[in-house]
């Protein structure tokens, strides 16, 4: 019995630092990616409107995210908040209204994410269909990326 208690607070104890790694204190550390973006290639960008508001969104119309920890030159959502919170990869494709905001950084390892006004983007796991902006306002760090639909 001691045994199985030991087990138990070693796993909430790493849980716990799976989730703080990437400022959330939800139950998204089991959550698995719904999908893994390309490493390469043109990705498409657009809007759609949601509760909160026009977001931007990726090809599949998921809403995308910027982490507030994340700094010009400084990536810091990587290993398993990467997983929590997979970054978009590969070149902008965005429409006309985006095309002034959007553009590129290397993540640390060498892998190029899509950035909008300079934050690094990234999709959140539970977001599984359009629409969906379930990450907005996880632990004050990660907010949906919102959009002027007038001015992109």
């Amino acid at each position: 019995m001691l045994k199985k208690s030991i087990l138990a607070a070693a796993g909430t104890g790493t849980a716990i630092a799976l989730m703080s790694a990437c400022g959330t204190a939800t139950d998204d550390a089991q959550t698995q990616p719904s999908a893994t973006p390309a490493a390469a290639g043109q990705v498409e960008l657009g809007t759609r409107e949601t509760a909160v508001g026009t977001v931007l969104t990726d090809g599949d119309g998921l809403a995308l995210y910027r982490f507030d920890e994340d700094t010009p030159g400084s990536i810091r959502c990587t290993g398993p908040c990467a997983e929590i919170w997979p970054p978009s990869l590969g070149a902008p494709q965005p429409d006309a209204t985006l095309a002034a905001r959007t553009g590129a950084t290397t993540r640390p390892d060498g892998t190029v994410q899509i950035t909008y006004d300079g934050h690094p983007l990234y999709r959140f796991a539970k977001d599984t269909a359009p629409g969906q902006t379930r990450g907005d306002g996880i632990k004050g760090t990660w907010h949906v990326v919102t959009v002027d639909s007038a001015h992109g």
